[in-house]
């Protein structure tokens, strides 16, 4: 999943895939949800990745042509941050992916 958020056409998907290969589990952000946090240990300038906000990648969550959800990859201050799995209607968890196709938004 981490791997294809950060495969899409965004100018920057370099060096978002460099930081996902040092990337580590960050836990999660909150308890009730599947959101988590991504830990990237620190990068030269250069090496950040420049996002002026919002998602930098999002993927629609289906199952069976049925809209689930979609998941947002965010970056903070240049650095991988973390995944919110936004739910349509009564989809609260992230269902299991190897069952559901991912395609991306933008």
């Amino acid at each position: 999943m981490l791997d294809l958020l950060c495969s899409g056409d965004h100018p920057y998907r370099e060096l978002a895939r460099e930081q996902l290969r040092v990337a580590s589990w960050g836990g999660y952000q909150l308890d009730e949800c599947d959101c988590f946090l991504i830990s990237v240990p620190k990068f030269p300038k250069a090496a950040r990745i420049r996002h002026g906000g919002g998602p930098f990648s999002t993927l629609d969550v289906s199952r069976a042509g049925e809209g689930l959800g979609q998941l947002d990859l965010w970056v903070v201050d240049g650095y991988l941050h973390s995944v919110d799995y936004m739910t349509y209607d009564d989809h609260e968890m992230l269902p299991d992916l190897e069952d559901d196709t991912l395609e991306p938004l933008y």
